[in-house]
């Protein structure tokens, strides 16, 4: 078993991503490959290289969460603070609908989310962070009801104060969020009629049709104008749901995607209504564009001890 703590696990990541390993670095990358499986080359295979450039997407994304990163038995495991292995690859083979009920962190982070504009509808099964390895997610957010609502802050938004998790910069993101959506309300009223009135931050509940955790459950999760706003379970007319979704302002989605928020207008089974905190997510959109600015932001955020705590 190798076992390589959050900071030097980073930095093997980090040095493999911008092509600059040391020899210190060289030399735990090798174990490491080793001990995975994976080729030796340039480095490990096209396969080992998205494993790597995901666990180093996590580890800027949930600085402080995962304190070691263990190569064990040919797996690579993320261990948080509480003691907690969380599986790479699980090595199995899964269709769509158990990649959504079991999923392991690839599948989390298999799918891209696509920043920027809508230019048509997702394929089915396209569903970019709908896959959650939710206990990881609970590690980071509270594991029940009372310790999330117990992690939650008041937030204004828009119309209204809502509860939004201070944990991992969640709440302070949305904040960012109210700042540019104010502004470009500011500058166009008719915004008013697709975003306002804002619900369903925080409520421990399941998603609908699912015995799986919704991330409202983890207070990090913000619904706008659903009477306006449709989700796929409730939505009438679904001939016409490409241009429902292409009608909600483009320059609403960038303002949340701007602070880490992916939109469920971009999920095949679309909720054109919500957003959630995934900074995992857009972290790993940009750096797959030669974007690096999320990880070296992660590095800076570990190395100043702001944890997610």
């Amino acid at each position: 078993m190798i076992i390589f703590p959050h900071c030097c696990a980073y930095r093997i990541l980090t040095y493999l991503l911008t092509g600059s390993l040391c020899i210190a670095g060289n030399v735990l990358l090798t174990a490491w490959a080793e001990a995975a499986e994976t080729p030796q080359g340039a480095p490990g295979g096209e396969s080992g290289t998205v494993q790597q450039l995901d666990l180093a997407v996590l580890l800027a994304a949930y600085p402080g969460v995962i304190v070691e990163v263990v190569a064990e038995d040919g797996r690579i495991f993320a261990v948080t603070r509480s003691g907690k292995r969380f599986v790479y690859d699980d090595g199995r083979t899964k269709s769509v609908d158990e990649a959504l009920e079991a999923p392991d962190l690839e599948d989390m982070l298999a799918q891209p989310y696509p920043v920027g504009p809508l230019t048509g509808d997702p394929p089915a099964g396209q569903h970019p962070g709908r896959r959650r390895v939710t206990e990881f997610l609970a590690e980071v957010y509270g594991q029940d009801a009372a310790e999330v609502s117990a992690a939650c802050r008041p937030v204004r938004f828009l119309d209204r104060t809502v509860p939004f998790n201070s944990r991992n910069g969640a709440a302070d993101a949305l904040e960012r969020v109210a700042a540019r959506l104010e502004d470009l309300v500011a500058r166009d009223r008719g915004l008013r009629d697709v975003l306002y009135p804002v619900v369903g931050t925080f409520n421990w509940r399941t998603i609908a049709g699912t015995s799986r955790l919704s991330m409202h459950a983890l207070g990090i999760a913000v619904d706008v104008n659903p009477g306006r706003n449709p989700y796929w379970r409730h939505h009438r007319r679904p001939s016409d749901k490409l241009a429902r979704r292409q009608s909600f302002p483009g320059e609403v989605v960038a303002a949340f995607e701007a602070e880490g928020f992916i939109w469920g207008g971009k999920w095949a089974e679309y909720d054109i209504m919500h957003f959630e905190f995934r900074p995992e997510l857009l972290i790993k959109a940009r750096a797959s564009r030669g974007d690096r600015s999320g990880l070296d932001e992660g590095t800076e955020s570990d190395k100043n001890g702001h944890a997610a705590q």
